[in-house]
């Protein structure tokens, strides 16, 4: 059983890798896979992996809500093309996916796309800035959109990893796996006088 569900945990990583590569929330469904898996099989492994998937979600989720905006303020992008750059990455991705009929590109360009063109969008109108200085905003928006998709990637690939060695590394069923067994002393007189049955 414990076999089954860690082959399963390795599946369902896989596609949380693929899930995050197209802009879904690939590592909030591994966390739920290795939860469920924890409560299926406890012994599969410890509840500090699923600790550990958490702090990965929250590390995924701050790099993707963080860098389209922090890429448009380098761009020099103000308050408004930042607040565009970051509602244009998540609506450009859910727009990508249905007009852009390429697979995981698709999603992936339109967040890229989304996210520059709504931070020249509030640039322009919102800060009333220059069509240069929108420009270079939302140049900033599209590489930090693009530096969102390889770093939450990069987490959702060790997340997958960590997650699968964990399934497949049995976590000791002893709490206290330091803590030595004991074993029973033998003296010299039980080796020279053997029980007879």
């Amino acid at each position: 059983m414990v076999w089954f569900i860690a082959s399963l945990v390795a599946l369902c990583s896989l596609a949380g890798i693929v899930l995050t590569l197209v802009t879904l929330p690939g590592t909030w469904f591994m966390l739920l896979i290795a939860i469920v898996a924890k409560l299926v099989t406890p012994e599969i492994f410890s509840w500090w992996v699923v600790v550990a998937a958490a702090g990965f979600v929250l590390a995924a989720e701050i790099a993707d809500l963080v860098s389209s905006a922090v890429g448009a303020k380098v761009g020099g992008a103000g308050k408004a093309g930042m607040t565009g750059a970051l509602i244009g990455s998540v609506l450009g991705a859910i727009a990508g996916s249905v007009f852009i009929p390429i697979p995981i590109l698709g999603t992936i360009l339109g967040g890229i796309l989304g996210a520059a063109i709504l931070a020249v969008i509030m640039e322009r109108n919102g800060a009333e800035r220059t069509w240069r200085e929108s420009g270079k905003a939302g140049a900033g928006a599209a590489a930090g959109r693009v530096a969102a998709t390889l770093i939450k990637l990069a987490i959702a690939a060790a997340m997958a990893l960590t997650l699968t060695i964990a399934a497949f590394w049995p976590a000791p069923s002893d709490p206290n796996p330091l803590q030595q067994q004991s074993i029973p002393e033998v003296g010299p007189a039980d080796m020279i006088h053997p029980e007879t049955p």
